[in-house]
């Protein structure tokens, strides 16, 4: 057995992805062909400091194209009557005439703006600029990730404007709130395929490579015609680095030390040294044909909290060859082990605040696979084909009796096509996904859970500066169980859905870098298996199922400006959006009284409004360039069938009609300012009191148990939370000194759990 699963299952599993790959590489190898009547040009690209070529880059004419070798020459007949554009990732995008192209036998790119140049794929499945985008996109850079010295992927996206993780769970603009880890309405990606734990639908943040990051991606607002259910509130798009034509080598080591928390009676350690220690390494490079990356990642942590603990390894390899300038292929390998205990409650808000409520202690052994297989195929009528499939296996032991175990089998293809005469890309893909699940939190049942989608979407350009997009997908979802289950009667032992659903877009780029923008989406998540068939002790409570538990639909749409700016003394963007999204038959855990406890339910309909505004740039004062990441988030999370709705009211720990564990507004800033050798940087977060929670979370058996009511009452004015780092770098190191939590405030960002207190790192970067 490997890990729970036998070597045949894992034969069979990696034979049926690799058949596939074969089997469709055969059928798209093609003779090239060039059209006829056109002038055929031989030149190459070569990257304008290093002068090193380029290899991979995507030269386009019309409806021809090509992509340079590993020597970056390229061949491609080109028309008088069309641009040819020479396009390649990072790099600024070059236009030239016939005339122009046919006198160049060596074209130089230069690296892009990381500002004002930086591109995205998450919003319609390829690159294109920001500014350019129909829906809102944060985008995020390596140096970002690493100035912060994280060890989780979480820790990076509360600091983007408009996003926070509340125990685990990802919530864009208010769409999620918490729901106690079973399920989430923000999909997840890894290198564009999903990486959520299909059963539960739950992000392992603590699995993302932050060590070999290229971007983070982030889409806010309904996603589900590209990337389907749990897309419904957004995405978050996690991409490792790419190898250019220089070897890249960093690698990294820190070390924390956590303080004595403000209030003495909160310290239960003596004098026990607290800590959080992290080394991490990453290499990319060409050689010849071949693209490597590998990473790895080790952390140890001994927490401020009681009984809980962490130790990590990860590893991970990627490569990519390429047989030619039409064909590619390649498959990337993460292993994931940790070894860690956490608690879901403390013991009380007076002297156990960083002590675990008896019964609510998870330890165990986590391990995660992910081995990816993938075939790019240009055949000879500039048809790109992209089959990318992802076998995800996972095994979480623990003392709990909530152990699960699952294997996810995920295949996507894509087709892309650039009209170039008529300005029109088309993208269409299906999808076919598998989940085998069995665990102790579905009473030792297993579940085989089938994904089954399509989709399409069409990109127009008219004009110089309007691009309209829309898209339709159809979606169908199979779960398969026992006939009966807990006292419910489940009709053939199946329960099945399909839905259909659309978005559309525009973008009108009135400037360079500047644009409005309009967006509309419908949105949809199906259940869960952990939402419909959870059933467990946590903490006193009991979860009860519910396998008639309803699929969530919903919509939203945006009008947003982004405005860019190239002057002596500011370089970004600045943007603003209104938003607002609906839900049907949003699914939240909520206390029942016959029996006692929580059971996910259908709670009705619900209706999200707000604005956003942020600040993204680099500012220069007496020659000093400041980094700048600022932004502002209000929403007005409400219930639509409050009123007169008793059931309801009663869950909630205030009378005000306010979804749970929502902030109203929010505040984020993070500057950084660079002097010669030496950067100093400053970051704060703010976030409004957390209105409605669940009564009986707070009150459980109409008693206020664990003080969470009392603590809520104390600190009813939100948080603040300010952070410091101080970095000097030379030749090929950088040393950097962080201060977190400075004035050392106790806060919560889920009830029950306080956050850590004021801590000091210091952390060694070598690149390479």
């Amino acid at each position: 057995m490997i890990n729970g699963l036998s070597a045949i299952q894992w034969k069979m599993n990696i034979n049926y992805v690799l058949l596939q790959i074969i089997f469709f590489a055969i059928a798209l190898l093609g003779v090239e062909g060039s059209a006829n009547g056109q002038t055929v040009i031989h030149s190459k690209i070569i990257e304008a400091q290093s002068k090193l070529p380029l290899e991979g880059v995507t030269v386009q004419c019309g409806a021809n194209g090509t992509i340079t070798d590993a020597e970056g020459n390229f061949t491609l007949s080109v028309s008088d009557e069309i641009q040819v554009s020479v396009i390649y990732t990072g790099y600024r995008t070059r236009n030239f005439s016939f005339n122009e192209i046919q006198n160049i036998p060596l074209i130089e790119l230069e690296e892009e703006s990381a500002i004002l140049d930086a591109v995205t794929v998450t919003g319609s499945k390829y690159e294109r600029r920001l500014s350019e985008s129909t829906v809102s996109v944060e985008v995020v850079k390596p140096d970002f990730v690493n100035a912060l010295n994280t060890n989780k992927g979480d820790d990076i996206l509360n600091k983007i404007t408009g996003v926070q993780v509340i125990g685990g769970q990802a919530n864009v603009r208010g769409g999620s709130g918490f729901s106690y880890g079973a399920g989430s309405r923000v999909m997840v990606l890894l290198d564009d395929i999903p990486v959520l734990q299909t059963d539960a639908g739950l992000a392992n943040w603590g699995d993302m490579p932050i060590e070999c990051l290229g971007q983070i991606e982030v889409l806010k607002g309904a996603a589900s015609t590209l990337y389907g259910s749990s897309a419904l509130n957004g995405v978050i798009n996690f991409r490792r680095q790419t190898p250019t034509a220089t070897p890249i080598t960093t690698a990294f080591v820190s070390f924390t030390k956590f303080f004595d928390p403000e209030e003495p009676r909160y310290k239960w350690w003596g004098d026990t040294l607290k800590y959080r220690m992290n080394v991490g390494f990453s290499h990319a490079r060409k050689i010849g044909k071949l693209d490597l990356n590998i990473h790895g990642f080790y952390s140890k942590y001994d927490s401020y909290a009681k009984n809980t603990f962490e130790n990590k390894k990860r590893g991970g390899i990627g490569l990519k060859y390429h047989f030619s300038d039409r064909i590619k292929a390649g498959i990337n390998f993460m292993y994931n082990h940790n070894n860690s205990s956490d608690y879901f409650l403390w013991r009380n808000a007076l002297r156990g605040i960083y002590e675990p409520l008896q019964g609510t202690v998870s330890q165990g052994v986590r391990i995660r696979m992910q081995i990816d297989p993938f075939i790019v195929v240009t055949d000879k009528f500039e048809n790109r084909h992209k089959l990318q499939s992802r076998i995800f296996y996972t095994n979480n032991q623990n003392n709990a009796n909530q152990a699960n175990k699952s294997t996810t089998i995920y295949n996507e293809y894509q087709y892309q096509r650039n009209f170039g005469k008529s300005d029109l890309l088309v993208t269409a893909g299906a999808v076919y996904a598998t989940t085998n699940s069995d665990a102790e939190l579905f009473g030792d049942t297993s579940f085989l859970y089938t994904n089954i989608a399509t989709y399409l979407q069409l990109e127009k350009k008219v004009g110089d500066y309007l691009s309209l997009s829309g898209g339709i997908r159809y979606e169908y979802n199979n779960q398969a169980s026992p006939d009966t289950f807990m006292g419910f009667n489940i009709k053939d032992g199946k329960v099945t859905d399909g839905q259909l659903i659309s978005r559309l877009g525009l973008n009108y780029e009135y400037a360079p870098y500047s644009s409005i923008r309009a967006s509309w989406g419908q949105g949809y998540r199906y259940p869960t298996v952990t939402e419909r068939f959870i059933s467990t002790l946590f903490g006193g409570f009991t979860i009860f199922p519910n396998p008639l538990l309803k699929p969530e639909y919903g919509w939203s749409a945006e009008v947003g400006v982004k405005q860019g700016f190239d002057v002596n003394f500011f370089k970004g963007f600045l943007d603003f959006a209104a938003f607002i999204s609906e839900y049907e038959d949003m699914i939240e855990f909520t206390f029942q009284e016959n029996p006692p406890g929580f059971r996910p339910i259908n709670v009705g309909n619900t209706r999200i409004s707000g604005a956003e505004a942020s600040v993204a740039g680099k500012i220069t004062i007496w020659k000093i360039p400041i980094t700048l990441l600022t932004g502002y988030t209000y929403i007005n999370p409400i219930y639509k069938n409050f009123e007169g709705n008793e059931t309801l009211q009663a869950s909630l720990s205030t009378n005000q009609n306010v979804l749970k564990y929502r902030s109203k507004y929010s505040y984020k800033a993070d500057l950084q300012a660079e002097y010669k050798m030496i950067s100093i940087g400053f970051a704060i977060q703010h976030y409004s009191h957390m209105i409605n929670i669940d009564k009986t979370f707070e009150r459980p058996f109409g008693a206020d148990l664990f003080e969470i009511e009392y603590f809520r009452n104390i600190n009813n004015k939100g948080y603040s939370v300010v952070d410091a780092r101080l970095g000097v770098e030379f030749s090929d190191f950088k040393l950097s000194f962080y201060l977190n939590n400075v004035f050392n405030k106790a806060y919560t960002v889920r009830p029950a759990l306080l956050e850590a207190p004021r801590n000091a790192s210091i952390r060694l970067d070598y690149k390479i």
